[in-house]
């Protein structure tokens, strides 16, 4: 009983909070206009109706994120983020199955992991904060040796906490049921491969949500990595058998 009113009290003060809207905020994201992406915005929707979802609002970034990835405040209100870079990057068939493995998180647990999202990045953010106060008080350039260490050591602080709260919402295992939702376990081995190859620096705090762990810069960061190995990932998918679903 006293468990569920926690939860139920949790819930509320992210419902105030609107987790969802401070992360679009803080990845510059834009709501994709009707007639921008309609391919993505077809297979979204394919892929909604057959997952028995409603179909999140597209928005898109310029930013260089690791993958695609979806927030919300509850199941009946969800935001996908799509980063524009993925367009020249992975084939229609590695975004649908990319798009499969985002869909496939939307469930009663949408709301905590946003907020889980938004804290962590806020968090994280604060070293990259810490890091340009030094260069522009005179310590060197963002890749000099002392603002480097600031950030470093503020990294060291304010990861533990973070990561222990991404940690606590990033344990359910989504690549199964992308796969089936997608029908086809090469898409997503092939979409695993292709963003993992041209992964990117940064960005731990939403490594959960996407597709894979983005590279990492500081040692810190590591706690923030959810998802098993390339070769792990790719070696369970195999023993679901490379086939197309029924």
């Amino acid at each position: 009983m006293i468990k569920n009113y926690l939860k139920t009290i949790f819930l509320k003060i992210i419902s105030i909070a609107r987790s969802e809207k401070i992360i679009l905020r803080i990845y510059r994201t834009y709501p994709s206009d009707p007639c921008e992406l309609s391919e993505i915005r077809e297979k979204l929707n394919a892929l909604s109706n057959r997952a028995g979802v409603k179909p999140p609002t597209l928005y898109t970034t310029d930013l260089p994120l690791p993958g695609s990835f979806i927030i919300g405040k509850n199941p009946n209100e969800t935001a996908l983020v799509f980063p524009k870079r993925l367009l020249n990057l992975m084939n229609p068939d590695q975004i649908e199955a990319m798009l499969a493995h985002d869909l496939v998180q939307i469930n009663d647990n949408i709301g905590i992991r946003t907020f889980a999202a938004m804290f962590a990045s806020l968090m994280t953010m604060s070293a990259s904060a810490i890091r340009w106060g030094a260069v522009f008080t005179g310590f060197g350039d963002y890749n000099d040796p002392a603002p480097k260490m600031f950030g470093t050591f503020v990294m060291g602080l304010v990861a533990p906490p973070a990561a222990a709260l991404v940690q606590t919402v990033a344990k359910e295992e989504y690549d199964a049921k992308a796969a089936e939702l997608c029908r086809d376990t090469d898409k997503l081995i092939q979409a695993i491969e292709n963003l993992e190859k041209n992964n990117i620096t940064g960005y731990p705090s939403i490594g959960f949500l996407c597709l894979v762990d983005p590279q990492k810069e500081f040692l810190f960061e590591e706690l923030f990595n959810s998802h098993p190995s390339r070769e792990t990932r790719v070696k369970i998918l195999i023993g679901m058998g490379r086939t197309t679903f029924q």
